[in-house]
């Protein structure tokens, strides 16, 4: 806005306020940038999957299922999507199986049990 303009507008003003009309300055709107907006929606759908995960809570380990959790939320470049959400098809209850088959080797928090462990359980049971 040049200098003539900006003086035209304060007079109106400064008439409008003579005449007891109250002026207001126009609200500027708040710009977000696009990837902010994009990663404020991101974090609501997140919540989604939570919701589709609680059923299967006391069926696995809550460490399985964070580590679940943490590599599905994995957002794209531009924050728009999830990866869970850029599969072709979804199945949690399939998901989350194949999930904890493929990781069985982990011990997910449980007590390891060696073959010692259960040579010496054995050898217990068997002298009682």
């Amino acid at each position: 806005m040049d200098e003539n303009t900006a003086k035209k507008i304060k007079n109106a003003v400064m008439l409008l306020e003579k005449h007891g009309y109250t002026v207001t300055p126009p609200v500027t709107p708040i710009v977000l940038d696009v990837t902010e907006l994009n990663k404020r929606k991101l974090e609501m759908r997140k919540q989604k999957l939570i919701d589709m995960m609680m059923p299967y809570k006391s069926k696995y380990p809550s460490e399985m299922l964070n580590e679940f959790f943490n590599y599905w939320v994995e957002p794209n470049r531009t924050y728009t999507k999830m990866r869970w959400e850029l599969q072709i098809t979804w199945d949690i209850n399939l998901r989350l199986k194949t999930w904890f088959n493929r990781n069985k080797n982990r011990n997910y928090g449980r007590k390891q049990i060696t073959d010692a462990d259960r040579a010496g359980k054995l050898a217990d049971i068997l002298t009682d």
